[in-house]
């Protein structure tokens, strides 16, 4: 006895006709797939995978004409972040520069650079690992070393005046 309540059995509807093979690919997953190799190659088109960093020294504007805190700063700088961060902050095999449009206020602002010195920050732009707390540095000189960065990323075009200007 069959109840009229049942509706009739019904074919998933991109099941192949039973008894023919299936004949290539499905348009939709052919199309889904070619939209995923689009997408990944705008990314890698746009910057969003970093480049491998060259730790050879750059040749940059330097430090001439620093304000009083950015002049401290270069002083912090020099005693706790040039052993990685190269000098004047261009980089060494075992930390990034700064001299590079990651690292544009817009991208990285002020505050990821306090938390980096204070609390460490987890790698997540090159293959330098993960950065340890940098103890014994204040936030007075912590803002001093900022001050100083700022100063050679505005020299070296990193960024625009009309795009962020330095509180120092």
């Amino acid at each position: 006895m069959t109840s009229s309540c049942l509706p009739p059995p019904r074919k998933a509807p991109c099941a192949p006709n039973a008894g023919t093979p299936p004949e290539g690919r499905h348009p939709a997953t052919v199309a889904s797939l070619l939209f995923v190799v689009a997408a990944l190659l705008a990314l890698v088109a746009c910057g969003e995978t970093p480049a491998p960093h060259d730790p050879a020294p750059q040749a940059i504007a330097g430090s001439a004409d620093l304000s009083d805190a950015a002049r401290q700063g270069k002083t912090v700088f020099d005693t706790n972040c040039a052993q990685c961060h190269g000098p004047e902050a261009t980089g060494t095999n075992l930390g990034p520069t700064f001299i590079d449009r990651i690292y544009h206020p817009g991208h990285h602002g002020d505050a990821a650079f306090h938390l980096a010195v204070t609390r460490g920050v987890r790698q997540h732009h090159w293959n330098f690992g993960n950065m340890l707390p940098v103890p014994g540095v204040t936030e007075t000189q912590v803002g001093q070393i900022i001050c100083y960065v700022r100063h050679l990323q505005l020299t070296n075009n990193i960024f625009k005046p009309t795009e962020y200007q330095p509180a120092c």
